[in-house]
């Protein structure tokens, strides 16, 4: 069934050319997407609108529907397809041409005349572990626009137009982004980078102002700092807090003592408990890291590691064959509870 485009103007088959374009102005300001922000039936309603008009509106395409009831007779279905390329026409665009006047123009001179930011910049550094903990300068030399050259796909107004109908439509410029320039001359800029102390892994600094240069005397980019951070031999990071793991003998584990440990500083002496567990942790409080930008540390974390010999020498053979008949003997010692305990199940 074909569509009434008359009734979706609200005219007579008799309108002239005058009362059919001043209908659509009308219905297509009412129903415009920029005034009915996030509204299908309004957007649907618009589409139809602008559909019967592309009709309507082309004496030729208007003969063939008077005739016909279609556009394209023969070519089977509708035969047309309404809508504008690459979205709605600009609601500026439209009240310009409705009414008249230097809108557009005066929209487009804005443009022209605008300050852009210029582009922000990135840069990747790589630090050792000790350089994150202590923080260091390090020197850096990269590339930013300095000069720009005029867009040559829309003459450096930002925009593209094109007509559609009684329209003239406008639309960003996809070259350069709406900016109407490229950058021209560029300069090779050396920086001193100020990594603080306590940086870690994927942290990213910035630098205000030294990206490329802004478009017509507009402030500059900024330059972002990615930071990656280098694996420590026997070090490993939790946030503010480090983790090493220390071996220890038995006779250290059951009688406790002190060793020598390393830490961020050199090394530090550890007092170790007796009787302690294998995989057992053992805190050293503000001798982590220190977080960032706070005057404050993280701790350092031991994890202690028993180490079974594999061989031993005869003297050490007999202690322990004297240290386990010891144990034995003792009633509350863990094997002998153990024992018990399967004795028990399978009674």
């Amino acid at each position: 069934m074909s569509k009434d485009y008359y009734s979706t103007l609200g005219i007579d088959r008799n309108s002239s050319e005058e009362q059919i374009k001043k209908a659509y102005k009308k219905l297509a300001l009412k129903y415009h997407p920029d005034r009915n922000k996030n509204d299908k039936k309004a957007e649907e309603k618009f589409k139809e609108i602008n559909e019967a008009y592309q009709v309507l509106g082309d004496q030729e395409k208007k003969s063939q529907y008077d005739t016909f009831g279609t556009v394209n007779p023969g070519a089977g279905g509708g035969g047309f397809s309404g809508g504008f390329p690459g979205g709605f026409p600009d609601l500026d665009d439209l009240i310009n041409d409705f009414f008249g006047g230097g809108r557009s123009n005066s929209r487009r001179s804005r443009r022209e005349n605008s300050q852009y930011k210029g582009r922000d910049l990135r840069f990747d550094v790589s630090i050792s572990f000790d350089e994150a903990v202590k923080g260091i300068k390090k020197n850096i030399s990269l590339r930013r626009a300095r000069t720009y050259k005029v867009c040559k796909a829309c003459n450096g107004t930002g925009e593209l137009n094109y007509s559609q109908g009684m329209f003239s439509v406008s639309r960003t410029c996809g070259s350069c982004g709406g900016a109407g320039a490229f950058a021209d001359d560029t300069e090779n800029k050396k920086l001193e980078v100020k990594i603080p102390a306590g940086v870690d892994n994927g942290t990213r600094l910035r630098m205000t102002g030294e990206g490329d240069a802004g478009i017509n005397n507009g402030p500059s980019g900024d330059l972002y700092i990615d930071i990656t951070v280098k694996e420590h031999p026997f070090f490993k990071r939790e946030d503010e807090n480090i983790l090493c793991e220390v071996p220890i003998s038995i006779s250290n584990a059951v009688l406790g003592g002190s060793i020598e440990i390393p830490t961020l500083d050199g090394t530090s002496d550890l007092k170790i408990p007796a009787g302690v567990q294998p995989g057992q942790l053992m805190r050293l409080k503000g001798k982590g890291i220190k977080i960032l930008n706070r005057e404050s540390y993280g701790d350092l974390f031991v994890k202690l590691n028993i180490v079974i010999p594999k061989t031993v020498n005869s003297k050490q053979k007999k202690l322990l064959e004297e240290y386990q008949i010891e144990v034995e003997k003792d009633s509350k010692n863990p094997f002998s509870e153990y024992i018990n305990k399967v004795k028990e199940f399978f009674e």
